[in-house]
């Protein structure tokens, strides 16, 4: 049995070492954090009278040395949370320097500035603190605080030299572009050489060059996984498939034209009988012939895989379906053979089935394939994307200069803390070890690796829980833990501790999904991600209606089963229903004895969902009820806006002025929204369409002169588009995306070479987005309006911020794990799931499992009951994430 972890005692955790800091929702990582790096820029933890060179004594809690900010390496996930990060790092430096000067008293609750002041009374050692303190806040400038990203890039340059990188090369943060050129290679080279038989195959995998690109792109992250091609094409590829496939339907179709004959025979002897045996209405030579036929169609031509035969047909032609349709009032006889032929028609579809798939040999060669084609194209342009950052560092950190590389960052970066350390996927976490040996627990350096396996919620990302936990296992004995929520209310925390405290203790997996079988550990089941319960700071105000405190939890139960649709209906409007009730409450509001009463606004109040069809059921609801609300998303592309296909048109006009096919079509949107009278005009008048054209030949001519944003903010202005849109629903959204548009169109159009060769990038993206890639940060749909309007948010979007009030209408939505959207499943994850490892415990950063997790095209039973295990661990974290957002209600 594990043994639990420790409170977090800021003020006295060793500063060296690696240790895994659990930060449940609203316990202050970020204060944490800030602290850390406060101690360990002051030198804080030696003992009285000791210098820098006896702070390494095995008793003392300090590092062996005070460190400048530029040697403490703080590492988050996001550019927004590294800039958060340093400001609230370079504001608690200051606020040090002050306190410790005396120039202002720290706040009541800061147990950390209580602590120096008390440890360090007035003298030379508090005054050197405060000077080291000021001296850090203002060289924060130069603080290593960075995405994993940023850093690899940082390390591979300033190291070329140990970690291999050439000196000319460019990061291309956006490669769609080139995995397209990599899949229309693949299509020239390998698909259309293709024989008529072989290009069939292939296209039953991807009718179009389109499929073959989006398929190229969700596979691209998953290529090391599947065994390079070698000098295998794909035509070699589809003929080993055709030559198995033809062996296979051979076996199959051997006996079927006797079969065939015997039961058309025995149709016509039945039919012909009086009385019949068979229902006529269910049974008839015009039905039977054309099945019959089309069996006989299939048993003669060799390549045929499955007989044209409809539903009816399968139906029919089996035991049972004779059965339904014999005539109550006729004896009908079947005689054995005619028995045999039906049963084997009954088995025939699953032996069919059974053939061997075409799509995963095929698609995996691809992968491969085109995966190599986009690393050539990258060589070929000197350029390397974010992916390759992680891959080289880690592959230069275990080449032949591995150790020379590996001294020379930890000489650079002694100390490391890593926040959000939940959404750290397998390589990540690879290079980490590598660097710091986390089970080794080295006195000359330190690692705190800082998150909450319960908000492990970015798997579509690359984030991998498991290597959370095998980090809690290379720690074993160091876990500690920050115990108290200083977000919600204490009736909000004890709600949450309720319900999941009640799962960890019922029998069964445990309250995340986790638990292993008893059997495995001496019959007490180990659970390597348990919910442990957080204390609660509360808050001075409370949520109150009419001079009535609200409960904290109101759980709205419906019995009644639904279809998606009529579902997603009926709970955002009583979700709509509830909000108006809120906002249209006597006295509705927060009560602070401080502060006050404070009237309960519409921004106070956050609905959460999982995808846009929810978002747009409660969006629709409550603006039907006149409540505007805005929408925010993590997963959403600028470039899957209704607004694109009009902006396509009207870069298409303007690039071409003198074609009045092109204006008119352009001038029809609904983005410049002429209405039917204006168009018809312009249709008949040439003096109008004149000055259409004239128009465009205006905005070509900006475009060419000032770029492409000049030319869209033109277009803004001398159609007055603004003034109309925001007299429209939505009208403020269209405005935002084709500004966001705007700037990413001009943004592309430094590296691309005239109108045309953007209008094609712009196609690209639309083409990316349509494949349902997740988008870049940069091009993730922006808040359209900073207005008191509700905020409905996806819970995936929610992490790290809280809100009043959280509403969660489709809380038990959820999509069963199959293979029916991607065409795979990924394998059950291998490595610790909490006891066992797949690490060899020596703590040189080389124990962690190497091989990818795969993905399976045709999964069995167990893979799909495994995949579908996993999402459900999944969905119980965002659930977490979901109802910890609240400072004071929650609607469930």
């Amino acid at each position: 049995m594990a043994e639990p972890p420790q409170p977090l005692d800021v003020l006295t955790v060793p500063l060296w070492g690696s240790r895994l800091v659990e930060a449940s929702a609203g316990t202050g990582k970020t204060w944490t954090l800030a602290a850390l790096v406060l101690r360990l820029v002051l030198g804080h933890g030696r003992r009285e009278g000791e210098d820098d060179s006896e702070a390494s004594g095995t008793g003392a809690t300090a590092f062996d040395r005070p460190l400048p900010p530029s040697q403490i390496l703080v590492m988050t996930f996001t550019r927004a949370a590294t800039r958060e990060l340093s400001g609230r790092i370079r504001e608690r430096l200051s606020q040090a320097a002050a306190c410790l000067r005396g120039e202002r008293p720290p706040d009541a609750d800061d147990t950390v500035l209580h602590g120096l002041l008390a440890e360090w009374p007035p003298g030379t050692v508090r005054e050197a603190s405060a000077w080291r303190a000021a001296l850090a806040a203002d060289a924060m400038d130069e603080a290593a605080v960075h995405t994993i990203d940023a850093w690899c890039q940082r390390m591979l340059r300033e190291h070329a030299f140990d970690s291999g990188s050439l000196f000319d090369e460019a990061l291309q943060p956006d490669e769609s572009a080139i995995t397209a050129e990599a899949a229309r290679d693949h299509w020239r080279q390998q698909v259309l050489p293709l024989s008529a038989d072989a290009l069939a195959l292939v296209l039953t995998v991807w009718p179009t060059i389109e499929r073959l690109t989006a398929d190229a792109r969700a596979l691209a992250p998953h290529a090391d996984a599947f065994d390079a091609p070698g000098t295998a094409t794909l035509a070699a590829v589809c003929a080993d498939l055709l030559q198995q496939r033809s062996a296979a339907l051979a076996t199959i179709k051997a006996g079927w034209a006797e079969r065939v004959r015997d039961l058309r025979q025995w149709f016509e002897a039945m039919l012909r009988l009086d009385p019949c045996p068979f229902n006529k209405g269910k049974v008839r030579m015009q039905f039977l012939a054309p099945w019959l036929d089309a069996a006989q169609a299939w048993v003669e031509d060799e390549h045929m895989a499955v007989p044209s035969l409809t539903k009816a047909a399968w139906d029919r032609l089996t035991p049972t379906g004779i059965g339904e349709a014999r005539n109550a009032k006729a004896v009908l006889q079947i005689s054995p053979a005619i028995a045999a032929h039906l049963q084997t028609f009954s088995e025939l579809r699953g032996l069919l089935d059974a053939l061997p798939d075409p799509g995963p040999p095929i698609r995996r060669h691809a992968a491969v394939a085109v995966a190599a084609r986009v690393q050539a194209l990258k060589a070929q342009a000197g350029t390397y994307g974010y992916a390759d950052l992680l891959v080289r560092l880690d592959a230069a950190l275990h080449g032949p200069r591995g150790n020379a590389l590996r001294d020379r960052i930890l000489e650079q970066y002694p100390v490391a803390l890593i926040d959000e350390f939940q959404d750290t996927s397998p390589i990540q976490y690879r290079i980490l070890d590598r660097l710091y040996r986390v089970a080794a627990n080295a006195r000359s350096t330190a690692l705190f690796l800082i998150g909450d396996p319960k908000q492990s919620i970015y798997g579509f990302r690359g984030a991998d829980i498991r290597s959370y936990l095998r980090a809690r296992q290379a720690t074993a004995g160091r876990h500690l833990v920050l115990g108290t929520n200083h977000r919600s209310t204490a009736e909000l925390v004890g709600v949450v501790n309720h319900l999941y405290s009640g799962a960890e203790q019922r029998p069964g997996n445990g309250a995340f999904a986790f638990r292993e079988p008893q059997a495995r550990h001496g019959g007490i089941g180990f659970d390597p991600l348990p919910f442990l319960p957080v204390a609660a700071r509360g808050r001075s105000e409370v949520f109150a209606v009419d001079g009535q405190v609200q409960p904290a939890l109101t759980l709205c139960h419906d019995d009644t089963l639904r279809t998606a649709g009529p579902l997603q209906q009926v709970y955002g409007e009583r979700c709509a229903e509830h909000i108006v009730g809120l906002l249209n409450a006597p006295g509705a509001g927060f009560d602070d004895p401080a502060l006050g009463h404070r009237a309960l606004k519409p921004a106070d109040i956050a609905v959460l969902v999982r995808t846009g069809i929810e978002a747009n059921a409660v969006r629709r609801a409550l603006a039907l009820r006149g409540v505007m609300s805005v929408y925010l998303s993590d997963r959403d592309s600028v470039f899957a806006g209704a607004e694109v296909a009009d902006l396509q048109l009207w870069l298409r006009a303007v690039a071409g002025p003198l074609d009045a096919r092109r204006v008119r079509a352009a001038l029809a949107t609904r983005m410049v929204g002429l209405s039917l009278l204006e168009l018809q005009q312009i249709a008949s008048d040439e003096r109008t369409l004149e000055q259409h054209l004239l128009l465009m030949a205006e905005l070509q001519a900006t475009w060419r002169r000032q770029g492409v944003l000049a030319m869209l903010r033109q277009t803004l202005h001398r159609l007055a588009l603004p003034l109309r849109w925001h007299a429209l629903p939505g009208g403020e959204r269209r405005l935002t995306n084709l500004l966001h548009l705007a700037e990413l169109l001009q943004a592309a159009s430094a590296r691309l070479d005239g109108e045309h060769a953007l209008m094609r990038w712009l196609a690209e993206q639309c083409e990316e987005a349509a494949s349902g890639a997740v988008p870049g940060e940069d091009k993730l749909v922006r808040l359209e309006s900073d207005a008191d309007l509700v905020q409905v948010v996806t819970v995936h979007k929610s992490k790290g911020l809280e809100y009043p009030i959280v509403c969660l209408p489709f809380a038990t939505s959820l999509r069963l794990a199959d293979a029916s959207g991607r065409g795979y499943v990924m394998a059950p994850a291998s490595g610790p799931s909490g006891g066992e490892g797949d690490g060899d415990g020596d703590g040189d950063g080389d124990g962690d499992d190497r091989r990818p997790r795969r993905p399976l095209f045709s999964p069995g039973s167990a893979a799909l009951e495994a995949a579908d295990l996993e999402r459900l661990q999944e969905d119980l974290r965002l659930l977490y994430v979901a109802l910890t957002r609240a400072r004071h209600a929650l609607w469930l």
